[in-house]
Parts: C-alpha cells; sequence; structure tokens
C-alpha cells in the first residue's frame, strides 16, 4: 500500500459536549478554507443557475465530506491529490492522462492508483454530477457539488501535487499543515476572489491537467518560504505564520481564487451537459417524524416547525436550533454560520440536507424562511426520567419531574443528574440561562423541560434545557424537608 493511503485520516476530536461542538480541522486546506471556495463559486453562476444557489448552504456544508470518507474507504485518499513528479514523463510534457496507459506503463514500480488521482476524480464527479441533474436528482447532485469542490480546492494545493508533499525529503517535515492549515486559519479574511463569468469545459479532465503544472511550480517556493520563515522563528510562533504568508501569500490567494472559478465553471459544464434542467421552485414538505425515523432515506428535505429553542442560546458561534412541527418529534438545525433572530416561538420553513453527526440527526445546511411569529410552542411529552432515556426523544421536547441525585459545574454548563425511581437522567443547563444554579442541592426537586440528546461520548441521552422557565426548583418541597 502506498504511504499515501496512510497520509491524512480526519482526527475526529472526543468531546465531552459532542452535540455542541463540530468537526475540528481536517487535512486538506482545512475545512475553513472547503468551506470558503465552496461558498464563492457561487458567485460566479450565471442568473440562470439562480435556482442552484438556493442549496448554496448545503453545497457549504458538506465540503468537506470527502475528508471524511477517508477513514471508511481506502479508496478516498488518492481522490485528492496527484503525485505527478513521480512520473518521469511530466517533466518532458508527456505525461498520458489516460489512467490505463499509466498503470500499463508504470504499475510494475509503483502503485498508480495510490500515486493520486485528484484530476480523474475530477471529472468523474462533474459527469455523475450532471447525470444527477438531468434525473432531478437534486439531493445527490448538490451532494457531487459539494465534493467537486473539495477535490477541484485540493488540486490547487500545491503539496497535492508532489511526492515532497510534507517536505520530507527536503527537511521542511511539517510544512503541508503549517501552510495549508495554520496559515490559512490566520488570514482567511484576506482571501479575495475575481470577477468573472463562467465558461463551459469541453473536456474537464484536459482542463484540470492544463492547472497541474501552474499549481506544482509553486512547491519550491512553499518550501523556501518555510525555510527562511523557520530561520527567524524555529519555535513556529507569530513571526513564523507572519513570514509564510508573507512569502507566500500571492501566489496562495491566486491558487484558491482560481479554484473558485475553475469549480463554478464545472457546476455549470454538469447543467449544461444535463440539458439546462429547471430547478424546482420548492422541496415537498416532509414530515419531522418521518425524517427522524428514515434519516438514510433523505438526502435534501424541507420541513415545517416552530422554534422550540432559538439562535444564540445554546451557541452563539454557530446555528444550532431545535424546531418541532405536528408530528410531535423535533430536530436540530444546524449550520457553521450564525443565523440570528430565530426565536423561541416563530414558525420556520427549512430546507437542508440531512445527516447524522455522532449519533444526532440534523438538518445542516439550512435555508430558512420565516413564516410568522409568537405561535404557540409545543407541549412537551411528559416522561419519567428512565423513559427519558431512550432516542425516540431526540431533539423534541420532553419534560420530567424528579430529585436532582449528582451536580456538577462545567465552564459553560451545570450538569445534573434527576431521578424518579424509574432511573437517572442527565440535564444540561447553559450558564447563560438566567437562573442560579448554585443553590441546587443534592435531594432537592426539579422539573425540567428541554430537548433530548444523544451524549455520544457517553452513549447515554440527556436534556438540553434552554430558557429559564424550563427549570423549576420546588421550593415548597425543598422547605419541608
Amino acid at each position: 500500500m502506498s504511504q499515501r493511503y496512510l497520509r491524512w485520516t480526519l482526527g475526529w476530536t472526543s468531546l465531552f459536549f459532542a452535540l455542541i461542538f463540530t468537526p475540528g480541522s481536517v487535512w486538506s486546506w482545512g475545512w475553513m478554507c472547503h468551506r470558503w471556495v465552496n461558498e464563492q463559486a457561487f458567485g460566479y453562476l450565471p442568473a440562470e443557475m439562480t435556482g442552484f444557489g438556493r442549496w448554496a448552504r448545503v453545497v457549504v456544508a458538506h465540503s468537506s465530506d470527502a475528508d471524511h470518507r477517508k477513514t471508511m474507504d481506502p479508496l478516498e485518499s488518492p481522490r485528492h491529490w496527484i503525485d505527478i513528479d513521480n512520473f518521469p514523463e511530466f517533466y518532458q510534457g508527456r505525461l498520458s492522462h489516460d489512467l490505463d496507459s499509466l498503470k500499463a506503463r508504470h504499475g510494475h514500480r509503483m502503485d498508480v492508483y495510490g500515486n493520486g488521482v485528484v484530476p480523474w476524480a475530477i471529472a468523474g464527479v462533474t459527469e455523475t454530477m450532471a447525470v444527477a441533474m438531468a434525473a432531478a436528482d437534486w439531493g445527490e447532485a448538490i451532494l457531487l457539488a459539494a465534493d467537486l469542490g473539495h477535490y477541484v480546492a485540493d488540486c490547487h494545493q500545491p503539496l497535492h501535487t508532489t511526492k515532497n508533499y510534507d517536505g520530507q525529503l527536503s527537511g521542511n517535515e511539517g510544512i503541508h499543515l503549517r501552510y495549508e492549515i495554520d496559515m490559512i486559519r490566520r488570514n482567511l479574511d484576506q482571501l479575495r476572489v475575481n470577477c468573472a463569468e463562467v465558461t463551459y469545459v469541453e473536456n474537464p479532465l484536459e482542463y484540470i491537467f492544463a492547472t497541474i503544472e501552474g499549481t506544482w511550480l509553486y512547491v519550491d517556493s512553499i518550501l523556501a518560504a518555510d525555510r527562511q520563515a523557520r530561520s527567524e522563528d524555529p519555535a513556529y510562533g507569530d513571526d513564523y505564520y507572519r513570514i509564510l504568508w508573507q512569502r507566500t501569500n500571492q501566489f496562495t490567494t491566486k491558487q484558491l481564487s482560481r479554484a473558485t472559478q475553475v469549480l463554478a465553471n464545472l457546476w455549470y459544464t454538469a447543467w449544461v451537459n444535463a440539458g439546462r434542467p429547471a430547478f424546482p421552485c420548492s422541496t415537498a414538505i416532509a414530515s419531522i417524524a418521518d425524517v427522524q425515523a428514515n434519516p438514510q432515506k433523505h438526502h435534501l428535505v424541507a420541513v415545517e416547525g416552530v422554534v422550540t429553542i432559538g439562535s444564540g442560546v445554546l451557541d452563539r458561534e454557530h446555528t444550532r436550533v431545535y424546531i418541532q412541527d405536528d408530528s410531535e418529534r423535533g430536530i436540530l438545525v444546524f449550520d457553521h454560520d450564525p443565523i440570528e433572530d430565530l426565536l423561541r416561538g416563530d414558525l420556520l420553513r427549512v430546507e437542508g440536507s440531512v445527516q447524522e453527526y455522532h449519533g444526532v440527526t440534523e438538518l445542516s445546511g439550512p435555508s430558512v424562511t420565516l413564516l410568522e411569529r409568537n405561535c404557540p410552542c409545543p407541549q412537551p411529552q411528559v416522561l419519567s426520567t428512565g423513559r427519558a432515556n431512550d432516542d425516540r426523544w431526540d431533539d423534541t421536547l420532553i419534560k420530567v419531574r424528579g430529585v436532582v441525585v449528582f451536580t456538577l459545574q462545567e465552564e459553560n454548563w451545570t450538569r445534573l443528574h434527576m431521578n424518579d425511581g424509574s432511573g437517572a437522567i442527565v440535564v444540561l443547563v447553559p450558564e447563560n440561562l438566567g437562573i442560579n444554579l448554585d443553590t441546587v442541592d443534592v435531594d432537592d426537586i426539579l422539573t425540567v423541560s428541554g430537548v433530548g440528546t444523544f451524549l455520544a461520548d457517553e452513549g447515554s441521552y440527556a436534556i438540553l434545557a434552554g430558557y429559564s422557565d424550563q427549570v423549576v426548583l420546588e421550593e415548597a418541597e425543598r422547605d419541608a424537608r
């Protein structure tokens, strides 16, 4: 097996409250940069593709799915690079662009597939996206659009085009992550795109190969910048990244800007090859209960429901909103970018992609429409503490009454365990709830409402309270004791 099969794997960070945090850095430009490329590409699309833009948040939300698959699919990783300088004929300008021919010529001395196949991956996804569009399978088409953006961005990263991918052959070990993640994260707000019209691409494979030589030429520039930055700051501190950015920002910005335009051109090409199909004006409303019962059946879905926990309550940096409909089930609406002013009692129409993250079903990349304000909130299901420990209540309003058997103050949360004799349930209360839980002691009796959720690292369930009126201390009971 090629070393590169093992080069980059997604490192899922085990977090105490998995529901609160999203995946951290992933390899190949980093997830923030992949989101940026996919998002910016929509700015190039012509007016006749405006309908495609309604799914922009979904395409951005799934921009790193290809990285996530690396841990499950051993064939995925080589789709993110090509060590083009491993082929002697590349230097002579005679490299065959036919994968079978390369295997026939070099298969005796190298694993050609493991050497990287990003150009063929890009051409293949462009073709498959066209097929999905022609079949009006828009859920599949938008996920393919997200994958295409990932591969195109990777193909414009110089260190994804060389056998010296991590500087391991030149004394620049570790440069891959320092350049594409750490440096970019510090300077993401300085990236810019060029205004241009989309163009149709006759041959996507040849189109991509035409970009690779220019990308590969920047490899030595990155390595030289790394050497200079290390000479002035061997500890890789702020000075190191300042110098690395100064030496590389011009071509790095150019490469990423170019990636957004190439991506838009390929999206447009797929649509033209599909016969320029009309984009649907709306998606049929689904029952949240059906989505929760069959998440694997849904790619793209629209639901309508009343907000039970609004934006900024559980997470101020991202969108983390819970809604519930007449099916008496709820669902989490999540996006990396915050959508503000979604309040408890708002009736929303939400279109997004169904995915499961750490055992929680969510609508990601949501397009949100406010239909009405100040609607009656759904009534919570009244349960015993033991019955609350069940996945049937995921994202759904529930209510329990019981004795506090354990308390723990965390940095941003108070963790309570409650039991009414039927079994314990965890209750998580954010610090910004507006009530003082310092006075809550073991043996106190509480009535708590909130949404049910799954704690992935514990394999158990919890209730998330979002508002002060959802945690009630029964003072009379307490005084009687």
